[in-house]
């Protein structure tokens, strides 16, 4: 293909229809009205072939999550690199610092794309599953802790100050907003806190995808309790709650390089049984 053909504009209504192998023309509508302007369309004598978008990510203002992709037939023809370097100059001088992107292995197509044009792998998150919760038997905690749940309503008060109280020194914070609890909430979820000595020390987000299997993200203690046996009474409880429901399986996430927290999981019976990578590119390094 003549990369003279190649022409990058802003969207078009039409082009979500004219770009239904990449993915959904409501999929892209939506990405459309949540990129703010950052969302580019790549034509070959004048008919889309491919886009880009950077969706913010909530409290990280410096931070975005890349996404789009070319037709597949027109693919490993220079297309993606040129619609990358269209990007990267209308970018240049704006607020976005890095750029993200998640992909399941490093060995596809989109992470050795991504890598040759200056990505770099920033962390390997977990995917760790408890199956045969029936059979599992947890020993009892040795440190005192009352579970309390609340619902959506006190979940939207809470959840966004707790959250930061528990993970804003770490590399994994990702604060959350009142509205994004709200907007994220599903029917079936549970906010479930860890009280201690009458303070509020803990919590886990429980999600109920079907009948018989359940998430828990994201959880976390506070820095003051942590490493003093609080987290293990606040799993180890809930677990045995949701044993006592008839839940069959329980899965939950971690940063591989969170090795308290993975230990704390192993010892209980979760296994690692997937991982994805989350690549990034810094922009406009300040």
């Amino acid at each position: 293909m003549n990369s003279s053909s190649w022409f990058v504009r802003p969207p078009q209504s039409a082009d979500a229809a004219a770009l239904t192998a990449i993915a959904t023309p409501h999929l892209i509508r939506q990405t459309m009205a949540q990129t703010n302007g950052r969302f580019w369309t790549l034509t070959h004598h004048a008919q889309p072939i491919g886009y880009a978008a950077l969706l913010p990510l909530p409290g990280l203002p410096h931070l975005f999550e890349l996404t789009g992709g070319i037709l597949p037939a027109l693919r490993r023809q220079g297309a993606g690199s040129f619609l990358w370097q269209a990007l990267r100059r209308n970018l240049m001088g704006t607020a976005v610092q890095h750029i993200t992107h998640t992909v399941d292995s490093l060995k596809s197509p989109a992470a050795c794309f991504l890598q040759h044009h200056g990505f770099a792998l920033e962390h390997e998150e977990w995917t760790m599953t408890l199956d045969k919760l029936p059979a599992a038997t947890f020993t009892p905690p040795t440190r005192p802790g009352q579970l309390r749940r609340m619902d959506r309503a006190a979940a939207v008060r809470t959840l966004p100050a707790l959250y930061e109280r528990c993970f804003a020194p770490t590399a994994w914070f990702q604060p959350y907003s009142a509205a994004e609890v709200s907007a994220t909430w599903q029917p079936g979820d549970e906010l479930w806190t860890l009280v201690a000595d009458g303070a509020t020390i803990g919590f886990a987000w429980l999600h109920r995808p079907t009948p018989h299997a359940a998430e828990i993200e994201p959880i976390g203690i506070v820095p003051e309790k942590q490493g003093m046996g609080y987290g293990r009474t606040l799993l180890t409880t809930l677990l045995q709650q949701l044993k006592n429901q008839g839940m069959q399986t329980v899965s939950l996430g971690v940063w591989q390089q969170n090795e308290t927290a993975v230990h704390l999981y192993h010892s209980l019976g979760f296994r690692h049984v997937s991982s994805s990578y989350s690549l990034t590119c810094p922009l406009n390094p300040t």
